[in-house]
């Protein structure tokens, strides 16, 4: 949260004795206050004594507040301001007296020995808080953070401090000359909500000085996290005073007396925090901890309330009224006012996080709004978090060493992706996903049945009779069907039957969408919670199931190098032709003339398998084809036309005018019809010489001329099939659990 500063974000996440997250110094302490603490709040329920889940987050809120105002080295830039370096959680306890003892013997400042206990291989990186000025949101990241980088972080008083937003810059800028440029080393500045206003303008300062002197500017890269950039978007200028002048009706205690009920700005405070902070599942956990909370005597009701009165007296005590109504009126107007009109001045690399269900800020607006408006930025929206994007469901160290600043130069080393040697097959896991969620609604709705010819031209039933590629590169050549949606069912059947990956030459357009197995599109595996964006659209998008499946481009070189490399292909020679076919040309073929996959293979000794399909035409109804949709009026034709020339062709050798990639209007039928393939008879390339056009061309009729005769043969055969009829077949395999039969295999080998 930008305006509390997140000051009790914890009392509303999942208690962090349920987590193996991050904590602070004070919590490797067992002392004898918290003993007795604890020992005071308990329920005595026979000879067992179990804390409170309440109590223990209130009794952990505490304790981590006392632990982030402590480090392993504080640099007191001023009274109220201070620069703690924080080294790895299992080296903290020693950290300290090992480093002043070292200063002693050495002469050298404490930099050079934070430096030299890890050998200069970890980046600097500065942590900026939000308003609470210690940061409790983010401290769950801060043991990793230090893990892999040399981690400094602000904290600012949260009761005596005045400073001016122009001061606060001034002193971050002061201290990273002092760790940064004085060392000859770069930093990276990492600012949350409050703290992503702030870094923009000290990074806009240190750039000025370094212009100004011709220096280096010492920034390396900036991470921007819920940004309170777009703090004058909401209207927390108004409704934090408001907040904060319930501290005018408070009253006062007599000296000695115990505080028995919560104040008024603790109470609002608290319940604004409750009711704006916490993302869904943050408020599961919440509701799970009250929920879970048995309350069967006095003393245990008891309890309960004074925890309640604990925990809204944590925003009081750590944030008080009158800091957060300076801290809302004097820096953030004022960060606004010098950021905003300058943010396309910062040339620096730029990561903004953004939880996409924050309440308190818009922060997945503003993150759209900074990568267009800065010149080098980057967006990493997060999925179902809130303005406490930073919990245990999210690694801000991953999301550092990705972004677009490289800060262990990973980019220089990293080899450059080849689909076609460095694909792997797909884990089990994403396969049975796959194939689960895309290829089984399509086989419930079409109950495919699979056939396959031997060497002696004789059909079986199954996939037994298909070669695979131990002995040499294997081409699979189909039609293909209206909309091509039975793409999944082919590859799946391969894999399932006879452990084949046959690797798909996909359309450009379709390969760059990056989805399309089976009936479904979609990525492979769970959906993803971050998606990152920069001025070009998604970076990295998440592979679709072509990726994930092996499919590659359509080129010449990535078919020629997939036979090269002894794989399998799998080639739809008819393209867009076949796929956008007229009302009138179900299970034609529109191949090219040229010959160019028959020579290509024949000089691999590729295995051409010709693969006869049937069914998706006769499951639809095209109502306006694609050559009556370019001749549509009121320029509906033209738009359509013009669309397609725009659009990169299939075929290298042809203009975009001269494939027409216009879909047609099509309309399921209620009931679909039952789909067939016939895997045809292998045809053997090695025995054929490459620069023999007339072999060539041969061969490339006779594998035409099979895939027509398992076509017109599979739509004789399917007139017996007894379960052709949707209804009678879908009836019989739900009673049975099984697919239906078929017709007899002698019907294909008449």
């Amino acid at each position: 949260m930008f305006f509390f500063g997140k000051a009790l974000p914890l009392l509303f996440a999942t208690p962090s004795y349920k987590s193996t997250s991050i904590r602070t110094t004070s919590l490797l302490h067992s002392t004898v206050q918290k003993e007795e603490s604890i020992k005071e709040n308990v329920f005595n329920i026979g000879d067992d004594s179990i804390v409170s889940p309440p109590r223990k987050i209130i009794d952990d809120v505490d304790e981590m507040f006392l632990g982030l105002s402590q480090g392993c080295y504080t640099y007191e830039s001023s009274p109220t301001i201070q620069f703690l370096y924080t080294s790895p959680l299992d080296e903290r306890l020693h950290f300290k007296a090992e480093m002043e003892q070292s200063i002693l013997k050495s002469g050298e400042t404490i930099y050079d020995e934070i430096m030299a206990s890890h050998h200069n291989t970890k980046p600097l990186l500065l942590y900026l808080p939000g308003l609470d000025g210690a940061g409790l949101s983010a401290s769950r990241q801060f043991d990793d953070l230090s893990r892999a980088f040399e981690f400094w972080r602000m904290t600012i008083d949260k009761v005596d401090d005045r400073s001016s937003f122009t001061e606060l810059t001034t002193t971050v800028s002061a201290f990273i000359k002092k760790i940064a440029t004085e060392q000859n080393r770069d930093v990276i500045l990492v600012g949350e909500s409050f703290g992503g206003l702030l870094a923009p303008a000290v990074a806009l300062r240190l750039q000025a000085m370094s212009d100004s002197t011709n220096t280096k500017n010492p920034i390396k890269g900036m991470v921007m996290i819920n940004p309170a950039t777009s703090f004058e978007k909401t209207q927390w200028s108004t409704l934090a005073p408001i907040l904060a002048s319930l501290r005018h009706i408070e009253q006062e205690e007599e000296e000695g007396t115990p505080l028995r009920f919560p104040t008024p700005y603790s109470i609002a405070g608290g319940l604004a925090l409750a009711a704006l902070i916490p993302d869904s599942t943050q408020f599961r956990s919440i509701l799970d901890i009250f929920t879970e909370t048995k309350v069967s005597t006095a003393d245990e009701l008891q309890d309960i309330v004074r925890t309640l009165r604990d925990g809204f007296g944590i925003l009081a005590d750590n944030l008080p009224a009158k800091v957060v109504e300076y801290r809302v009126a004097q820096w953030l107007p004022v960060g606004c006012d010098v950021v905003l009109p300058r943010l396309q001045k910062i040339d620096v690399p730029t990561l903004v996080i953004a939880g996409e269900d924050d309440n308190m800020l818009p922060s997945k607006g503003e993150a759209q709004r900074l990568v267009q408006v800065m010149k080098n930025c980057t967006s990493l929206s997060v999925k179902g978090s809130g303005h406490l994007v930073l919990d245990q469901r999210f690694n801000l160290t991953e999301a550092i060493i990705d972004g677009p600043f490289d800060p262990f130069g990973k980019s220089k080393d990293k080899k450059k992706y080849d689909p076609i040697a460095d694909w792997k097959p797909p884990s089990d896991d994403a396969i049975r996903e796959a194939i689960d969620n895309r290829v089984k609604p399509f086989r419930i709705a079409t109950s495919p049945k699979f056939f396959s010819t031997g060497l002696d031209g004789k059909r079986r039933l199954g996939l037994g009779q298909v070669p695979n590629n131990q002995d040499g590169p294997v081409l699979f050549v189909g039609n293909h069907q209206l909309l091509g949606l039975d793409l999944g069912p082919i590859v799946a059947e391969l894999l399932e039957q006879r452990g084949i990956f046959a690797r798909g030459l996909a359309h450009p357009l379709v390969y760059q969408a990056g989805n399309g197995f089976g009936a479904g599109a979609g990525p492979t595996g769970p959906s993803r919670r971050t998606t990152k964006r920069d001025k070009d659209g998604v970076v990295d998008p998440p592979p679709g199931d072509f990726q994930t499946f092996g499919a590659v481009m359509v080129t010449p070189r990535n078919y020629y190098r997939l036979m090269q490399t002894g794989q399998v292909g799998l080639l739809f020679p008819g393209g867009v032709r076949e796929v956008f076919h007229g009302k009138d040309e179900a299970y034609e073929l529109f191949w090219p003339e040229k010959v160019d996959f028959v020579r290509v293979a024949a000089r691999f000794n590729a295995t051409i398998v010709p693969i006869s399909a049937v069914g998706a035409a006769d499951s639809a109804n095209i109502l306006i084809d694609s050559s009556e949709i370019v001749n549509l009026p009121f320029g509906i034709g033209e738009r359509a036309m013009s669309s397609s020339k725009n659009l990169i062709s299939a075929r290298f050798n042809q203009g975009n005018e001269d494939e027409l990639f216009v879909p047609p209007l099509v309309v399921p039928k209620l009931t679909p019809a039952r789909h067939y393939f016939i895997f045809g008879k292998p045809f053997d390339t090695s025995t054929i010489d490459t620069t023999d056009k007339d072999a060539c061309t041969l061969l490339y009729r006779d594998v035409k001329t099979e895939l027509r005769r398992g076509l017109d043969d599979l739509l004789v055969a399917r007139e017996s099939d007894p379960y052709k009829n949707f209804a009678k077949r879908i009836a019989i395999e739900q009673v049975l659990g099984k697919q239906a039969p078929t017709f007899p295999i002698e019907e294909l080998n008449k």
